[in-house]
């Protein structure tokens, strides 16, 4: 149709009150062009861009986001039933999900894309490889110096964390570092101030430097370091965290960390979800993405 022409038919839409049934032609075509979006309130609390740069990626092919927020994994057979309901064209989730529900996914054609964590039983996923990014922040922070180190790390079950922290510790070990001291947190600022404070109400202060399993622990060290502690950072411990969120790149915190390219991972998410939702008997496919460092004045360079 021809541009003047389209723009005649919508100036009478709308004159008219026309609105088009977005729901009679999902019914119409079996297609409602909405995917749905699972993330942990947590994750889209520190990580905003992640949402954003999926919406804007898949609107840039008439797709639009539905958002199902976790509290806990254990919500995540109500919100896989909620998707089954609305119909949705597909599922990407960055969190874990339970074969059942799997099964469910399966059984009624709805294609699923894993984001940020590997596929399961052959499901597709675009991650980070968080892995090398453990590796490119331990060699970051043994180029200053440090090989006394301690450790923030995530839960137990979260499979981000483990991952970043087992690519850390073999690349201290590969170069005769030691871990120190170490403490669980759940990626969030105030586990990081815990941690520090453990450390030394056990008498714990011979480290030369930290790794956090994610920033907001980082910062949260750094600063029991500085105010709890009066200890300078990076002259007396040097700080390291994950992801580049915008807060680890203030001034006020400067964290060196290791950020994740999420423009480039939503645009991978968008492109193999489009395809398998035109076609489900694809195989399965793993995108992985390098982490990028980045330089902050709580690691002497």
């Amino acid at each position: 149709m021809a541009p003047e022409k389209r723009a005649h038919i919508l100036r009478a839409a709308r004159e008219l009150g026309y609105r088009p049934n977005v729901m009679a032609r999902a019914v119409a075509t079996r297609r409602s062009n909405v995917v749905g979006l699972i993330l942990f309130n947590e994750t889209n609390r520190h990580h905003p861009g992640v949402l954003l740069a999926l919406s804007q990626a898949f609107s840039l092919i008439g797709v639009r986001v539905m958002l199902f927020l976790l509290e806990d994994v254990d919500e995540i057979g109500a919100v896989i039933d909620h998707i089954l309901s609305y119909q949705l064209d597909g599922v990407i989730a960055a969190a874990p999900i339970p074969q059942e529900d799997l099964d469910h996914l399966a059984a009624a054609q709805v294609p699923l894309l894993f984001y940020n964590r590997p596929g399961e039983d052959g499901v597709a996923s675009v991650s980070c490889d968080h892995y090398a990014s453990g590796v490119l922040i331990a060699r970051h922070v043994l180029a200053s110096g440090a090989r006394r180190i301690a450790l923030i790390r995530s839960y137990a079950e979260a499979f981000v964390g483990n991952e970043r922290m087992r690519g850390v510790e073999e690349e201290l070990a590969r170069n005769g570092a030691n871990v120190v001291a170490e403490f669980r947190g759940d990626f969030d600022y105030d586990r990081g101030v815990a941690a520090v404070l453990d450390w030394a109400a056990r008498g714990i202060d011979d480290y030369e430097a930290i790794i956090a399993a994610n920033d907001m622990m980082a910062i949260g060290a750094k600063d029991a370091l500085v105010h709890k502690l009066g200890k300078r950072v990076p002259q007396d411990v040097a700080v390291a965290g994950f992801d580049g969120v915008e807060a680890s790149r203030w001034l006020s915190h400067s964290i060196a960390s290791v950020d994740q390219p999420i423009e480039h991972m939503a645009k991978a998410a968008v492109d193999m979800m489009a395809l398998r939702i035109e076609n489900q008997h694809l195989p399965a496919e793993r995108r992985l993405f390098p982490g990028r460092l980045q330089h902050g004045s709580s690691v002497a360079d």
